[in-house]
């Protein structure tokens, strides 16, 4: 049946979970745990984080840093790629401003020439 049991590490200050599962060895003839690393306690909110799962470390930083690497590569062309798409819908939106912005000036000028026609002297809109 496992257990859970805790080990607090004096030298680090952390506190290690793991699953321990009873198993018998015929040549002592005694009971010795097996043990399975689950994770650290954190020591604020007392809850568990998880360990990776991997067993030891990388081989060397330059793979991890290599997958890193090509990772962000891969996100950083998306995200150029999603920049450019936005400021090209940004410069044809300017320019259908600038069109409107012409048109509101010539309806202006319309409405300035009517009002003055009929004796008013100036608009409301």
């Amino acid at each position: 049946m496992p257990t859970i049991v805790q080990h607090y590490d004096k030298k680090t200050g952390k506190t290690r979970v793991y699953e321990s599962t009873p198993h018998y060895d015929p040549v002592t003839k005694q009971s010795r745990p097996k043990r399975k690393y689950l994770g650290t306690l954190d020591p604020e909110t007392g809850k568990l984080i998880p360990s990776s799962g991997r067993r030891g470390r990388t081989a060397s930083s330059k793979n991890a840093t290599t997958t890193a690497d090509n990772s962000d590569s891969k996100v950083i062309a998306a995200l150029k790629k999603t920049i450019s798409e936005k400021e090209a819908e940004i410069l044809s939106l300017q320019t259908e401003v600038k069109a409107l912005k012409a048109t509101i000036r010539s309806y202006e000028k319309v409405c300035a020439s009517i009002s003055n026609a009929l004796g008013k002297v100036s608009c409301d809109q």
